[in-house]
């Protein structure tokens, strides 16, 4: 089994599991598979009718199909019928092929269609026919065999298809018109004998009275259904018709008009002698006595046996309704119009429900017309340019407008030609609008990643997340409340809509919030926070609650408002939850820095007014730290000094070596520093120095390792000195 054929096994398996129905992206998740692949094998397996789709507002939902699997439908029919692959092997088969080449689905399936039992059908016109049509193209003619010592006739299309793993084929229908043929060939045996005769005549002459009792039925008669003429004389037609086709039947001859004027082309079904059912085309003309007296005294008329041509005309419904039903299972856009007329002959189902028009309305405008009722300058371009040079035009994207609602959609444009007189353009086209839209929200979400990156402080983020918000959800209005100090939510800033000034303390949309994960209710209605609702707006329907979280506590919230119903798919609910962690998480950052900052302003200002120099120094001998009272008292600013090397700009030449020494030994933990006392020079920014009396401390990481030095500095006055 092939990898893509596993595929279809499991996303079948799923969608049986999930009778609701799933969406492409629900699948590709569940399934494990890219949503582009798990798009393209829904598309082959709503094209073989494994599957369904529905469509609710933007969301396609799709079903295990509960049609008749294509196999059963094709013994349905009277023709022989079987599918090739493009390497010309078998595929498929109908019971009526088996019956006649006397041979098991076992033996034919998979076998070359030139050279396994299906041979005795197949010529080098025969495969060249396919592949042919495996281009596109619909091959019709005839074959003409012997098998058993017998000549048969059999009348040939050739459709192209898809298979289910999207790879071209063929379907190849073959009708066995050997009878017909041969009837053929007897009729004008039977006219060249009867000429003199009927001359001109072909079909069974009779005459019925004024009551309908036949009175006069030629002998061809018996070559339609198995009477003699002498066995239907003195009856009616009706006694050989099935029951309610002869009362039909008796009502059309004794209707007034067909009294007149007569009456043709009237099918009728007929029970020939042997049981068998037949249908015949009745036409007939009334006699009358004179023109004067116009007596109605009866009909004469004609009939012939129309069976073959009702089978074959039904067999050809039966595949145009079997071709329909594929093509309108199809969730691509699909128009035929002819190339030389204009005139739009072909419209599918999903171009119908795209468009919003019915299939007459669609093929009662030219396609010019309805190209640029779309507004579409592009596929205008392509029809232009496959009518020039004949030849497929792709449109990878184009913007359209359908009843005010703006579309976008990926489109191919193919030539059809048949024959000189009949050349067609096929249009196919995808609705991509979701995925131009993902593909905006995710742009929109990245552009807002990037703003967010690089902000620093809580309050620099709602500007951005208020502009950019709206543009990512669809929703019109936005707002932010901000955790207060008596722990309820108020209204910080808004846009586009109005909002309650306060969300009240244990209301359900209070509770929601404070639980910290994203809600979405897109079937919002007033009713739904009757416990003080979070907004005055006007016709509210749907709510979008993003929760800001830090430290474990909701600080903020971001709240979305549509006035219209909005359901967000997956997609966006995913971008949603994903925008509101980044977020929060931009946000917590930024709040533990303001935090931070806070705390070193603080410990700062404790700092600045203590009397004594306070200085860190780190072990690679750098001033990570020094207090502005410090800083003063060397003739510095504080920036000056930090980053700077310790013993370089402020220990006096004389004295360094032994300060670095002694510094090594402290952060080694050679030596004790803990309550000792130093004493030193220190050297000021104008070449001057003073004698400090130091304490030291050691730095340490959480693992225990030294990192700095920490020393506390005073002054040693004169009067000390002496």
């Amino acid at each position: 089994m092939s990898e893509s054929a596993g595929d279809f096994s499991d996303i079948l398996s799923l969608l049986k599991d999930n009778p609701r129905g799933m969406s492409v992206t629900e699948i590709a998740e569940a399934a494990h598979l890219n949503r582009n692949t798990v798009a393209r094998y829904m598309d082959t397996l709503l094209v073989s009718g494994q599957v369904e789709m529905r469509t609710f507002g933007k969301a396609k939902v799709f079903f295990i199909s509960k049609r008749v699997p294509v196999s059963a439908m094709l013994n349905l029919s009277s023709e022989m019928v079987l599918l090739v692959g493009g390497d010309l092997r078998i595929i498929q088969v109908n019971e009526a092929l088996l019956s006649f080449l006397s041979v098991t689905s076992d033996e034919i399936i998979g076998s070359l269609i030139y050279d396994g039992p299906a041979k005795p059908l197949c010529s080098d016109m025969l495969t060249d026919q396919i592949r042919y049509a495996m281009h596109g193209e619909i091959v019709r003619g005839e074959l003409r065999i012997f098998r058993n010592s017998r000549e048969y006739y059999l009348d040939q299309k050739i459709y192209p298809m898809v298979l289910a793993d999207g790879k071209p084929g063929v379907t190849v229908v073959l009708d066995d018109v050997t009878e017909h043929v041969h009837a053929e060939v007897a009729l004008e045996q039977s006219e060249a004998k009867f000429r003199r005769l009927v001359e001109t005549v072909q079909d069974c002459i009779w005459s019925v009275d004024e009551n309908s009792v036949i009175t006069y039925i030629s002998p061809q008669i018996a070559a339609i259904c198995g009477y003699t003429p002498d066995e239907m004389l003195g009856k009616r037609f009706s006694d050989f018709m099935p029951s309610g086709a002869d009362a039909r039947f008796s009502w059309e001859l004794t209707a007034e008009i067909s009294r007149e004027s007569g009456f043709t082309l009237l099918e009728f079904p007929f029970i020939c002698k042997d049981g068998s059912r037949i249908y015949c085309e009745f036409s007939g003309t009334p006699i009358v006595l004179d023109e004067a007296s116009n007596m109605f005294l009866g009909y004469n008329g004609a009939l012939r046996n129309v069976t073959d041509r009702r089978n074959a005309e039904q067999g050809v419904k039966r595949w145009k309704l079997f071709l329909d039903g594929v093509m309108d299972n199809i969730p691509g856009i699909i128009i035929v119009t002819d190339m030389k007329t204009d005139v739009t002959v072909y419209s599918n189902l999903a171009a119908e429900q795209f468009l919003h028009m019915t299939r007459a309305e669609i093929r009662s405008l030219p396609s010019s017309a309805l190209l640029a009722r779309l507004g579409s300058a592009h596929l205008i371009d392509a029809h232009d340019q496959v009518k020039a040079f004949r030849r497929r035009i792709n449109v990878p994207e184009d913007r359209v407008e359908v009843e005010g609602d703006v579309h976008y959609i990926s489109a191919r444009v193919l030539p059809m030609v048949l024959s000189a007189d009949r050349e067609y353009l096929l249009t196919m086209a995808t609705d991509i609008s979701d995925e131009v839209a993902d593909r905006n929200r995710q742009l929109l979400t990245r552009e807002l990643a990037f703003i967010l990156e690089g902000i620093s402080s809580t309050q620099e983020i709602w500007e951005p997340a208020m502009e950019m918000l709206p543009k990512i959800s669809g929703f019109e209005a936005v707002a932010i409340y901000q955790r207060s100090i008596f722990d309820d939510y108020i209204l910080f800033m808004s846009k586009g809509g109005g909002f309650a000034p306060a969300i009240p303390c244990d209301s359900i949309v209070d509770r929601i919030i404070r639980k910290g994960e994203p809600a979405i209710f897109d079937k919002y209605r007033m009713g739904l926070f009757l416990e003080g609702t979070l907004s005055t707006m006007d016709h509210a329907a749907s709510l979008i609650l993003m929760p800001i979280v830090h430290e474990s506590r909701t600080v903020a919230c971001i709240v979305l408002g549509s006035t219209t119903p909005q359901s967000p798919d997956t997609v966006l609910r995913g971008i949603v939850m994903s925008t509101a962690f980044q977020i929060s998480t931009v946000a917590s950052r930024c709040l533990l820095q303001e935090k931070l900052q806070r705390e070193r302003d603080r410990t700062r200002s404790y700092l600045d007014v203590a009397g004594v120099m306070l200085v860190v120094v780190r072990r690679d001998g750098i001033i990570e730290m020094i207090n502005r009272y410090g800083a003063k008292l060397l003739g510095y600013t504080e920036n000056d000094l930090i980053g700077r090397n310790w013993f370089d700009t402020i220990v006096p030449a004389e004295f360094r070596e032994e300060r670095l020494q002694s510094f090594e030994l402290m952060v080694s933990g050679m030596m004790n520093v803990e309550d000792r006392v130093y004493h030193g020079p220190v050297l000021c920014s104008d070449g001057t120095e003073k004698s400090i009396r130091w304490r030291n401390s050691l730095l340490r990481e959480e693992c225990g390792s030294v990192s700095g030095v920490v020393s506390s500095g005073e002054i040693i006055s004169e009067e000390e000195k002496e």
